[in-house]
């Protein structure tokens, strides 16, 4: 809103420029003397001012000069957005592209990790049970090992204990 009255401050300006050059050329014509009254706000009006269509042709030429100049850079301006508009759309379908692209590569990259990660927790099982065999195996060989040492030892006390006997009675007998 204060951009739009400072325009027409602005605008209110030049235009009572252009007329006072105007009357200031063509003074001689008039028997009334012009006064410029100006306010604080930088407005200035002009009193006692002699009112002739010949100031008025040259200001409306002025004015309709400066409209048809300001409607050739809103119309230049207008497209400038337009082309800024279009650049800006097929910056953000880009940007969009590229993040859908960027997020497309993370996604295959993670389920390829998942992937190898998946087979490893396969081989492991795998292993494990390989394992897990294998130490049932050790432990059936144990077990069949400590039963064969469990047997000779009972063997291997039979026979001591035999053999002290038929020492015993070797002795008997030399006796």
């Amino acid at each position: 809103m204060a951009t739009e009255i400072d325009f027409l401050r602005d605008q209110n300006q030049r235009l009572n420029e252009v007329l006072r050059r105007y009357q200031m050329e063509d003074f001689s014509k008039y028997s009334l003397v012009q006064e410029a009254v100006f306010k604080g706000d930088g407005d200035d009006t002009l009193k006692n001012t002699v009112v002739d269509r010949s100031f008025l042709a040259p200001l409306i030429i002025e004015y309709d000069k400066h409209l048809e100049e300001l409607n050739g850079q809103l119309k230049y301006y207008k497209k400038q957005m337009g082309e800024m508009k279009l650049q800006f759309e097929n910056v953000i379908k880009e940007n969009e592209r590229s993040e859908l692209s960027r997020q497309k590569l993370h996604t295959q990259e993670l389920l390829s990790q998942l992937e190898m990660a998946n087979e490893k927790v396969v081989e492991n099982e795998k292993l494990i049970l390989e394992h897990q065999e294998k130490a049932n195996r050790l432990q059936r060989r144990l077990s069949q090992a400590e039963q064969r040492a469990a047997s000779a030892s009972q063997q291997l006390s039979v026979i001591t204990v035999q053999r002290r006997k038929a020492a015993s009675m070797m002795n008997l007998e030399n006796i």
